[in-house]
């Protein structure tokens, strides 16, 4: 959840910095089942979830924002110089509406991830494959890819997640894990708790 670094499990099934459920070592051992919804989510988790760990956001926001200054510019200009403002409005606009409709997309992912943990049914599920994910590296490290599966109404539905965490390197095909899924949306789900 807040991404504690702990050289040592801390003692009970929460973390001590900022109170969310801490996930089974790897194992065939499953973790707490999730409690009944509404569930509550550490606010910095949902905060991430939302901007700073979804790369859509901050890339969308970042062309949004480029946009906006393109179109002021362009609003000054042409009220000066009619072409040239007209140029850098129509620049202005495109850009920012591109990263409007990024930012706004890849917030919506987000937002589903958070209905599904707030508000999800659980369901047993099990990894079905852990590799690293090559595609994105960052610091000298690359996430891993956890893809799972799990069933709802006698349907294998399946997910994945990507964490950081070294641990998921331990991690096999087969083990045991919670699922959360909206009913009405299966293919909106996440691993309970959430993986770092």
């Amino acid at each position: 959840w807040c991404k504690q670094y702990w050289p040592a499990r801390p003692q009970g099934n929460e973390c001590a910095n900022c109170g969310g459920a801490l996930p089974a070592l790897p194992g065939m051992e499953r973790a707490m089942a999730p409690p009944p919804g509404p569930r509550h989510l550490p606010e910095k988790y949902t905060r991430d979830l939302l901007l700073w760990k979804n790369v859509g956001a901050v890339v969308g926001s970042a062309f949004a924002a480029f946009g906006a200054l393109f179109g002021v510019i362009g609003l000054g200009l042409f009220l000066v110089l009619l072409p040239l403002g007209l140029g850098f409005l129509a620049f202005g606009l495109l850009f920012g509406g591109i990263g409007w409709v990024i930012r706004n997309g890849s917030r919506r992912e987000g937002m589903r991830q958070i209905a599904a943990l707030t508000h999800g049914y659980a369901a047993e599920g099990q990894i079905v494959t852990v590799n690293e994910d090559r595609s994105e590296y960052i610091n000298g490290r690359h996430p891993y890819r956890i893809d799972y599966v799990f069933q709802v109404n006698g349907q294998m539905v399946g997910g994945s997640t990507k964490g950081w965490d070294v641990i998921h390197s331990l991690r096999r095909p087969g083990e045991p894990l919670w699922v959360v899924y909206l009913p009405n949306d299966p293919s909106s789900n996440s691993i309970w708790p959430p993986v770092s």
